[in-house]
């Protein structure tokens, strides 16, 4: 079996099989997503048009459980502010701390999620 995607398709559907998992997101500026950590889930975020940061970290305090192994609301302790635009691949390992932001215009990107297991 496979699956053909294209980014130029304007209504591009998350597609999920098992605990895999492809998200096609649009956000328009101004935007900053909750602070979250994938306790058991790798992330790979591609930018497919537009600009965006994204803070990384090794360490975090507070946040809350919202279901099992995930954590959204934490304070990110000393970030790393990675700077991502078109054609940028970023790979999120599973327990790291990390927020998206858009500060203009618009980003069109894809997230695939990787379970551990």
């Amino acid at each position: 079996m496979y699956c053909k995607f294209s980014v130029r398709d304007e209504k591009l559907e998350d597609f999920k099989k098992g605990n895999f998992l492809i998200r096609f997101l649009k956000f328009q500026a101004p935007f900053k997503s909750d602070t979250e950590i994938h306790k058991k889930v790798n992330d790979i975020y591609i930018i497919y048009s537009g600009k965006a940061k994204v803070l990384l970290s090794d360490k975090y305090e507070g946040g809350k459980e919202i279901e099992p192994y995930e954590i959204r609301g934490c304070n990110i302790l000393n970030p790393e502010n990675v700077e991502m635009q078109s054609g940028d691949v970023l790979l999120i390992s599973a327990n790291t701390p990390h927020q998206l932001i858009v500060e203009e215009g618009s980003l069109n990107i894809i997230i695939v999620k990787i379970p551990e297991e």
